[in-house]
């Protein structure tokens, strides 16, 4: 009997429909010689702190420095079951089929499981490695099943950053917090705080930054139809200058016009891959990145009408030619921009066998996000599943379309030493811009002959003011985390930023996520704000090398050598725990800097209703379940409270509030008597500081 582990249970059931796995059984499906079973994501992962012994935080065992990291499996009650199930199965096989996500951590995945599970060392271990889950791709990987030991090294990679960013996340997390005296854990980790202080700094950048006029001279020319303006290519930092630059110029000849005609091909875009894919969805349709993941992700798994979505490539394998050629053939007709796809569909298929698209070199784990040629009707995609796939749809078209050919005409005069000139640009074969809207209209200059002059008829000057850098929308952070080796001088160090940036294409969405849940940022409208501790944690750290792009694209790049086999497992180790070890007492220096600062949680739990009307000396807080005064520890103890749901009716701030500082609130309606009747009532504190209702009509 064959094994075949699937990351999900939605590829499971792909993948048994296509090898005659029809049976149903708890927790896998058989048939045809086949058991199909799932891992159900990260099934088993690394052990925390406790299963080494230190059940509590604490600055005496710190840092943790395990010699052999333990693994532990979900203790989630379905998830211990569906082991045991993976377990049984294996054991019970003569060949073991690795269908988990074709990347590092998919062979992650797979490995963890293996090492827990333990299965007998006489069965073979085979790897299907796909980029879809159409029935043809997975057929033709089946027949082609590669040795397990081919990924080891992939594997080794894998494990390496996993270990690593747990002995940087745990370490550092506990230390920083317990150094700077926090109740809530103030999380910190290899990516998302280099990825924290890209958005302070620019942040900071964009609120420091003061703003300058500019002023640039324009000459205007006569013409026969709309007189030509020509502005000046050097930029004045006073009035006065540009205006001195074209005194006594007007109504006099120009001098002679230089005229410079050329074309301009803008080759066509390269099909998606899964970061360009979320800016552009970001930009045009004000998805987050997490929203297009999960879209993206269903059309690949529940509806398999496009590949596997979270590449890091923008091209596809020569040898895909023939498929590229079938995806046509296949697509139903759409219309983009007005255009029927089927009218331009022969000349993509014309520049198939030369298109740039195809590049061995660049493409990695996977090829670009294309669709698959599986008919699907629209109408049974939610919005975003169908904005999505429209997306990948048209740009897939536009990839193998012609370039766009624009004519560019510049006018340019000198005078003395500043020349003054105007662009146009017209476009004379749309190509792939045919199937996009024209963002701008096209404009047009002058025919001149050589050495031309015309009479200058009027000047003025424009004033302009220098902007700052804008505040991070989520496109244009993806960006940078994609290109974050643009920001470090080391050559090396940069070509490990290249082959990943800040985290991978997988894990963008989930680092913004997570930044946004532990209140480092918040979303304002479309921009990604710092908030005061997301500020205060990055000046503390910002002299560590865990806190800029350096560290990550260093590790990254000794990862890919990892992987390569330049450099060992136990190396790299090595060198992990060498940093975290001499670094841990500069962390927790530099936590003493936030003590001051409060958390999101702090500002609430700091947040005061008013005096306490019952010991005039206590501040009104509130809890979970009610509002309460904060001498409730003190001596002497003070007991007042007002319940968050009172008389079965949940009280808002506002009304708290009244009660407080008026002793008596309006009629609130929506209460409910023990036996519940509803009923409306003023609410005042009686001689003991207890909350009463008081009537002004009869139970309802």
């Amino acid at each position: 009997m064959k094994t075949i582990l699937a990351e999900k249970p939605s590829v499971a059931r792909t993948i048994a429909s296509v090898v005659g796995a029809r049976h149903r059984n708890d927790g896998y499906l058989s048939g045809s010689g086949f058991n199909v079973t799932w891992a159900i994501g990260h099934l088993v992962g690394l052990s925390m702190p406790q299963d080494y012994g230190f059940e509590k935080w604490s600055l005496e065992h710190l840092p943790i420095i395990p010699e052999d990291f333990k693994l532990k499996i979900n203790e989630e009650a379905g998830i211990q079951k569906q082991f045991k199930v993976i377990k049984s199965l294996f054991s019970a096989s003569n060949m073991i089929i690795v269908a988990t996500d074709a990347g590092r951590e998919g062979e992650l995945i797979y490995r963890y499981i293996h090492q827990m599970a333990n299965p007998p060392g006489h069965i073979q271990i085979q790897r299907l490695w796909i980029s879809d889950l159409t029935e043809s791709t997975i057929r033709k990987g089946m027949a082609d099943l590669r040795p397990i030991s081919e990924y080891d090294h992939l594997y080794y990679a894998a494990k390496a950053r996993n270990q690593a960013d747990w002995l940087v996340g745990i370490n550092f997390t506990q230390g920083y917090t317990l150094a700077s005296g926090k109740r809530k854990p103030l999380s910190i980790g290899r990516v998302q705080t280099a990825t924290l202080r890209l958005v302070v700094d620019r942040f900071k950048e964009n609120k420091s930054f003061t703003s300058q006029s500019f002023f640039v001279p324009q000459l205007i020319i006569e013409d026969t139809e709309t007189p030509v303006v020509l502005a000046c290519e050097s930029k004045f930092k006073t009035e006065n200058e540009a205006i001195g630059a074209i005194e006594e110029i007007k109504g006099i000849d120009s001098p002679p016009i230089y005229r410079e005609d050329k074309e301009i091909q803008e080759v066509p875009p390269l099909p998606y891959d899964l970061t360009t894919l979320q800016r552009t969805a970001n930009k045009a349709l004000k998805y987050t990145a997490q929203d297009t993941l999960t879209t993206v992700q269903s059309l690949y798994e529940k509806h398999k009408v496009v590949s596997y979505p979270r590449t890091e490539s923008e091209h596809l394998a020569t040898s895909q030619k023939d498929e590229v050629l079938s995806i046509f053939n296949d697509l139903p007709g759409f219309e983009f921009n007005g255009i029927q796809t089927d009218s331009i569909e022969e000349n993509c298929l014309y520049n198939i066998p030369e298109s740039k698209v195809f590049n061995d070199s660049k493409v990695t784990d996977h090829h670009a996000i294309i669709p698959t040629g599986k008919h699907v009707a629209l109408d049974i995609l939610n919005e975003k599943e169908r904005n999505i796939y429209l997306m990948i749809v048209k740009r897939f078209f536009q990839s193998f379309l012609f370039p766009c050919k624009k004519a560019n005409r510049k006018l340019s005069v000198r005078i003395g030493d500043l020349v003054f000139s105007a662009s146009a640009t017209q476009i004379i074969q749309k190509g792939w811009r045919e199937l996009t809207e024209a963002k701008e209209p096209e404009t047009s200059l002058p025919e001149t002959k050589e050495g031309e002059t015309r009479i200058i008829i009027d000047s003025k000057v424009y004033e302009g003011k220098t902007k700052p850098k804008a505040l991070y929308t989520e496109s244009a952070l993806l960006g940078s985390m994609e290109t974050a080796g643009q920001l470090v001088a080391d050559k090396s160090i940069r070509e490990g930023l290249k082959e990943r940036g800040l985290g991978t294409p997988a894990t963008r969405a989930t680092i913004i996520e997570t930044l946004i849940k532990r209140e480092y940022v918040v979303r304002e409208k479309s921009k990604l704000v710092p908030t005061e501790i997301g500020i205060g944690l990055i000046g503390s750290l910002k002299d560590l090398a865990f806190s800029t792009p350096e560290l990550t694209g260093e590790w990254e790049f000794k990862l890919k050598q990892v992987e390569r086999k330049e450099l060992g497992y136990d190396k790299f180790m090595e060198q992990i725990k060498a940093y975290v070890s001499s670094v841990f007492p500069e962390v927790l220096s530099a936590a003493e800097k936030v003590k001051d600062i409060q958390t999101g949680e702090e500002r609430k739990r700091n947040l005061t209703f008013g005096k306490c009307p019952k010991c005039n000396s206590g501040e009104i807080r509130k809890g979970k379940k009610s509002f309460f005064c904060s001498n409730w520890n003190q001596e002497p103890k003070c007991d007042f409270t007002i319940w968050n749901i009172t008389f079965n009716k949940k009280l808002s701030d506002t009304q708290v509030k009244e009660l407080l500082s008026k002793g008596t609130t309006r009629t609130i309606k929506g209460f409910k008597s023990k036996a519940g009747k509803p009923f409306e009532a003023k609410l005042t504190l009686d001689d003991d500081k207890r909350v009463k209702p008081v009537f002004e009509g009869k139970f309802k």
